[in-house]
């Protein structure tokens, strides 16, 4: 039986993308309308229909979206306060996490495509040739390896993922290893929009993203505003650009 295919650097990118998206559409599907607690009228409905107790009946509660509608049954351990706009906030700082993670493995394993064959190029790229080794590491590559480009390529590949990150400069300094100067330069010029626009949103995202990582997003007293209008636009911003990366390279 044949193993399964590893998948591609565009199809590790957009799974955890996707995992960006689903969280913004929990967050979106789950954010409370109602304004009252559940109708007395409709308690008595719901608890016929799952069986709850009379003298429980008056702890059902209930959340309601344009989406969903969720029955908080008796004793449950969440209630309507956590599906306020500011309880799921969580899940869209964490949605604009996994976005920029999705980026720095999507420009670690596209330069890990292309690495080997940078590395057997008549003209090596300059910062490819920069990477370093250990004389420990030499002397095992010889002993273990009868074609040392085999050994070569974990050395290259800690090189690449330490460089790869979603930081404008460390995307061009992960592309430079394979031979792509500037490429966020090309991605504007791909995307027909103004010089260094991929720098400065790449930038953006990625601070906000340490902000929240390292800060709790925490601005002055208090935690910075989020919507899922937003961090959906920042999603596709990254999807965009990631997009153009993958075609210029």
């Amino acid at each position: 039986m044949t193993g399964k295919r590893k998948p591609d650097s565009w199809e590790v990118f957009e799974d955890t993308i996707g995992d960006a998206r689903h969280l913004v559409a929990i967050a979106e599907s789950l954010g409370d309308r109602r304004v009252r607690r559940m109708r007395s009228e409709l308690r008595e409905r719901v608890g016929d229909a799952l069986r709850v107790p009379q003298k429980k009946r008056r702890q059902l509660d209930c959340v309601e979206s344009a989406d969903l509608f969720v029955v908080i049954k008796p004793k449950a351990r969440m209630t309507r306060d956590n599906f306020t706009a500011d309880s799921l906030r969580p899940l869209l700082r964490q949605a604009l996490v996994a976005t920029c993670t999705a980026l720095e493995s999507y420009v670690g394993d596209r330069v890990m495509e292309a690495v080997g064959s940078a590395s057997r190029s008549s003209k090596v790229p300059s910062r490819l040739q920069e990477t370093r080794m250990t004389v420990g590491e030499h002397l095992g590559i010889l002993a273990a390896y009868q074609r040392t480009g085999w050994g070569l390529r974990p050395i290259l590949e800690r090189e690449v993922r330490r460089v790869a990150s979603p930081a404008p400069d460390q995307v061009e300094k992960a592309f430079s290893l394979i031979g792509y100067d500037n490429v966020l330069h090309k991605v504007d010029r791909k995307l027909n929009q103004r010089s260094d626009a991929a720098r400065k949103d790449l930038q953006r995202i990625y601070d906000r993203r340490n902000r929240i990582a390292h800060h709790g997003d925490r601005v002055g007293r208090g935690r910075a505003h989020i919507s899922v209008d937003e961090v959906r636009a920042d999603i596709d911003e990254m999807e965009r650009i990631a997009k153009a990366l993958h075609e210029v390279t």
